[in-house]
């Protein structure tokens, strides 16, 4: 069993082992564990292993194919926050799905799969076909968050086929899963949920801005924004303050508020080097730029 790298996995999300333990084990047992070689119960090992999103077999030293996965899927779903969707196909691409034992690797290669085929317009039975994955073969109790960013994709493919009725469907279902968790409190900061929350946070804006809806999608952009500076990430900032933009103008709010804010987009856009997001807002200042000389020279032809 490869204790040391349970412990540089602890340490690397950032739990103490008070923190670790806490409600699972005695600080005791899991120090026994990690600096005597004292492996507690079954019970508890599994708890311990799911608080740091590891299995048991992760411990097991011949069990390194699966870390790696592990470690290339984790790498595809931060490139994917980012847009860089060339990035994302050329690490799922090698990958070899049915050779693949772990439930858990499996469902999260599926929602990448999926919304990375709705997001970059591929046909819609790819990605609904790796969405049904989950939520009929891999997780048939809907019991794990992958079955909520399954509905997420289908809600996200829906709304940008301009489906309303059948993105509502699935958007509700996140909605509600999204309600409940904030209720329960923060994952512990590092945690992948937390990330995936944002992502989640993200699209419903996205959604109600579809909607023209800039009220409700500013109430999930907000929230976006907060879980950002709350776990000190930036990658879904530019995306998060462009879509406050786009809301800013369609509610015609204050001219200097909406160039704060595309001009907010564009630096951390800069910052997590998304090409696509710094496009569209070097474009749009540019633009929204013109617009306002432009209307401030006919306001001072109109005094002439």
């Amino acid at each position: 069993m490869d204790i040391e790298y349970f412990v540089a996995r602890r340490k690397a999300r950032g739990y103490s082992q008070v923190e670790l333990s806490r409600g699972i084990c005695t600080q005791s047992t899991l120090s026994k564990f990690e600096n005597n070689s004292q492996i507690p119960s079954l019970a508890i090992l599994r708890q311990l292993c799911e608080r740091l999103d590891l299995t048991l077999d992760d411990l097991d030293e011949r069990s390194r194919a699966t870390f790696s996965l592990r470690h290339q899927l984790e790498m595809a779903e931060e490139e994917l926050m980012v847009e860089n969707y060339r990035a994302v196909q050329k690490i799922l691409g090698p990958i070899k799905i049915d050779q693949v034992q772990n439930t858990q690797l499996k469902m999260q290669y599926y929602y990448l799969e999926g919304l990375m085929a709705t997001l970059t317009n591929q046909a819609d039975t790819v990605a609904l076909f790796s969405f049904t994955q989950i939520l009929d073969e891999l997780d048939e109790r809907h019991e794990t968050i992958f079955s909520q960013l399954a509905y997420l994709g289908e809600g996200v493919l829906y709304a940008r086929k301009n489906l309303m009725e059948r993105a509502q469907f699935f958007i509700h279902k996140v909605k509600q899963y999204l309600t409940v968790k904030l209720k329960q409190g923060d994952p512990h900061p590092g945690n992948v949920d937390n990330a995936r929350l944002l992502t989640m946070m993200y699209y419903l804006g996205e959604y109600y801005t579809l909607l023209n809806q800039p009220q409700e999608s500013n109430h999930y952009l907000k929230l976006g924004i907060e879980r950002c500076a709350h776990e000190h990430v930036t990658y879904f900032l530019p995306r998060l303050k462009l879509l406050r933009a786009q809301n800013a103008l369609t509610v015609g709010e204050n001219p200097q508020l909406v160039m704060a804010e595309l001009t907010d987009a564009r630096a951390f856009a800069r910052l997590n080097q998304n090409n696509a997001v710094l496009i569209q807002t070097t474009a749009l200042i540019k633009r929204y730029r013109d617009l306002l000389i432009n209307t401030a020279k006919g306001e001072k032809d109109d005094t002439d």
